[in-house]
This record gives C-alpha cells, structure tokens and sequence, in this order.
C-alpha cells in the first residue's frame, strides 16, 4: 500500500511536470510562429526602407532646396522611426526567445529530478517491501510458534 501511494505520489509529479513541458513547448512553437510573422514585417519594413531610400536618392539628385527638402527630412525620420522600430521587435524578439529556452531548460531539469526521485523512491519502498516481508516471515514464524507451544 506504501508503495502504491508512493508511485501515485511520483506519477503524479512527473504527469504535472509532464503537462508543464508540453505547455512550455507550446509556447515555443508560438514564439517561433511569431519569430516567422516578426521576418515577415521585417522584410516588408525592409523593402519599404529601400523605396523611401531610393525616394530621398531621387530627391537628392534633383538637387535644390524646395518643399522636397521637407519631403527628404520627413522620409529620413521614417526611416529612422522604422529602424527603431525594427530594432526594438528584434530585441522583443530575442528576450522572448531566451525566456522560453530558459524556461524549457528548468522544465526539463525538473523532469529529470523527477524521474532520479521517482527511481530513489521506487529503491526506497522496495527496501521497505523487503523489510516488511521478512517481519511479516518473522511474525508467522512467531505465531507458529506461539501455536505449537498452546496446543502441547
């Protein structure tokens, strides 16, 4: 009975920290989804960059101090928003990516020293089982004895 107690005791454990890996790996497939969403913008923020470049470039060539100056300064402060930006995702990005591992990491310790607790437990009642079985042996022999000398 100890040992069935004990064993659900463990198997529990180990199920709880089983649901907690598969909850954590859940989360990485998301962040990794994200990571493919987030390479997405980036490449769409990237050729929009490249167009207002390419815009400012043009401007730069006609030369001469216009409305278009005020056009180029407004296009480099977006660019220099969007790289920010960008800047700022990919770092969003990175940390996100470093908790989960981090976390994915401490699940799977915790599953090992579940698993290296679990066997010292299962070592544990089996010495109390064969302990148990040589008390009882001893007890029967006790009784058996105590039997045989009533009934002379």
């Amino acid at each position: 009975m100890l040992k069935s107690i004990c064993e659900m005791n463990v198997e529990a454990e180990l199920f709880s920290l089983q649901d907690s890996n598969s909850k954590l790996v859940a989360a990485l497939h998301e962040a990794n989804a994200n990571v493919e969403q987030w390479k997405k913008q980036l490449a769409a923020y990237q050729e929009e960059t490249e167009r207002l470049r390419e815009q400012v470039s043009d401007l730069e060539a006609h030369g001469g101090h216009s409305p278009g100056d005020l056009l180029k300064d407004e296009l480099t402060q977006s660019l220099e928003e969007l790289e920010a930006l960008l800047k700022a995702k990919d770092q969003e990005m990175e940390m996100r990516n470093v908790e989960l591992e981090r976390r994915v990491q401490n699940s799977e310790q915790n599953l090992n020293n579940s698993l290296d607790d679990r066997d010292r437990m299962d070592t544990e009642i089996q010495r109390a089982i064969e302990i148990l079985d040589i008390k009882i042996f001893d007890l029967n022999d006790l009784r058996q004895s105590l039997f045989k000398l009533i009934s002379k």
